[in-house]
């Protein structure tokens, strides 16, 4: 096998790893400061992704629930350099659940549909997508999420650099802790807490044993909360040929 072969094969293969095994070597030497550079785990897209989302900051589209402010910013694991115009999208349940622009199938704890689909087709509230500023950052505007059975509480997000496809796509969770107090908020309590009770001093959520990147730091403000969270990304180009000019940063 040549080594143009092998470069291809391992450049199909990077989805499937994540990406993240092939810049071990990379992290351990040190040589990418861990909390600005480090790339984040990879996460399922999960079934409720839609093909259509609004291009906007404010998310929340009337629905009732605890205020809550996510701040991005975009870093390139090669630089160590934020990534200007970069697309940001994120979309989560409502107080009730439920995602907006789908069928909802709600299950019982024995993971049984409970009654019909509540179909939320044609909506678009907790969606958004935006461009990264110069600073590789951007801000959403939306609630605190709710949870759905047999899930930690959580919100997905995908990251895609101009022009070029999708590059990291992850669920960030929140902590049980917080979500306990979160859920005594009156457009939650009467669901009550989370059943999942995943905690973030113990357990990795999601499918990676070394994923403590994607939880939530996540502080009280106001009558809300706010979250402030790196996201480090790769062009799977970068590690296989040259890397584009927009990647060009010094």
């Amino acid at each position: 096998m040549d080594r143009r072969t092998l470069l291809k094969g391992l450049a199909a293969l990077a989805p499937v790893m994540g990406v993240r095994s092939v810049l071990a070597d990379h992290h351990k030497k040190g040589s990418l400061p861990a909390k600005t550079c480090r790339l984040i785990t990879q996460d399922i897209t999960g079934p409720y992704m839609v093909d259509e989302t609004p291009m906007r900051s404010d998310v929340v589209e009337g629905q009732a629930g605890t205020p809550l402010t996510l701040n991005f910013q975009v870093m390139d694991t090669f630089s160590c350099n934020p990534l200007p115009g970069a697309l940001v999208s994120i979309w989560h349940a409502n107080a009730e659940g439920l995602y907006s622009g789908v069928e909802n199938i709600v299950l019982d704890a024995g993971l049984k549909p409970v009654g019909g689909k509540i179909d939320t087709r044609g909506q678009t509230f907790l969606r958004g997508m935006q461009k990264t500023d110069v600073n590789g950052r951007v801000s959403f505007k939306t609630i605190f999420p709710g949870w759905y059975y047999p899930r930690p509480t959580h919100t997905h997000v995908v990251v895609s650099p101009p022009d070029f496809g999708e590059v990291a796509t992850t669920q960030l969770y929140y902590p049980a802790e917080v979500c306990d107090q979160a859920y005594l908020g009156e457009h939650y309590v009467q669901r009550g807490p989370n059943p999942d009770r995943t905690d973030s001093s113990k357990d990795s959520p999601g499918d990676s044993s070394d994923a403590e990147d994607l939880w939530m730091d996540l502080r009280r403000d106001g009558d809300g909360y706010v979250a402030n969270h790196n996201l480090g990304v790769t062009f799977y180009g970068g590690m296989f040929g040259e890397l584009p000019d927009f990647y060009r940063q010094s």
